[in-house]
């Protein structure tokens, strides 16, 4: 590869990453995820910065806030790519229905894409509508592999609302659940966002070794209950597969 393709694909590599990621990066960081110098990173965030793609503040580099949410940056079309088929083929083997979602900048949960359960009683949401962090299975995930800095601002006690009667409010309680979801490699939920309704989800990791996107299955309380091995089997065993895809450093 000669120098001038690899400065594009770095460039690309750089965008990419921003583009999933739900805070501030500084130099280190940005150094670290994509294994590069730092003063390559420090050189290539300059030049973004220069130029108004990314901006900077007493934190580090991000997206400007028009383009955060709405790049249509190559990763998400390849996760978007790979995932609809698999969304399928988990709703056809569950027969649960499926969904893959993201983190917006603000700390919510977003869905992009679905497979609804082909049983008449079934668990099913719009697309539209952003989801709570702290309460969706999806949510938890992002929250075990997110940095402190992101923690304390998503997990203020004034940010927690009750959804329905079984919502877990308390920033130190959720914060117990997360090395489990991070060993386990996956988050469950009952009842704590919709009532009635439970759901398992997995991290997807991108080419950074960061969590870009979540795998999740979701389904009426009760069948999730006699079903819930399974469930959890799949949706770590398709989150992996794209991971792997995406070309994650820790799925081989």
């Amino acid at each position: 590869m000669n120098d001038s393709v690899k400065s594009a694909t770095r460039v690309l590599d750089l965008l990419e990453l921003f583009s999933v990621e739900t805070g501030p990066l500084g130099v280190s960081e940005v150094a670290k995820k994509m294994s590069i110098p730092k003063s390559s990173a420090q050189a290539l965030l300059l030049t973004l910065a220069g130029r108004g793609y990314l901006v900077r503040d007493e934190s580090g580099y991000l997206l400007p806030a028009e383009m955060r949410g709405g790049w249509v940056g190559g990763m998400r079309n390849r996760l978007l790519s790979l995932a609809t088929p698999v969304l399928g083929e988990m709703a056809h083997e569950s027969r649960e229905s499926a969904f893959v979602g993201v983190l917006t900048g603000g700390g919510d949960v977003q869905y992009l894409a679905k497979a609804v359960s082909p049983q008449e009683v079934r668990y099913d949401a719009s697309l539209e509508h952003l989801r709570p962090i702290h309460c969706t299975s999806m949510g938890l995930v992002f929250l075990a592999h997110a940095p402190e800095r992101n923690l304390s601002r998503w997990l203020q006690a004034s940010r927690l609302a009750a959804i329905t009667s079984t919502t877990e409010v308390d920033p130190e309680t959720i914060r117990t659940w997360l090395p489990g979801i991070r060993e386990h490699g996956y988050a469950e939920i009952r009842d704590g966002n919709v009532e009635g309704a439970s759901g398992v989800s997995a991290p997807i990791f991108g080419p950074s070794n960061n969590v870009i996107a979540a795998l999740n299955l979701g389904a009426p309380t009760w069948r999730y209950e006699n079903a819930r091995q399974t469930l959890i089997k799949i949706v770590k065993r398709e989150a992996a597969n794209i991971s792997r895809a995406l070309g994650a450093a820790n799925e081989s």
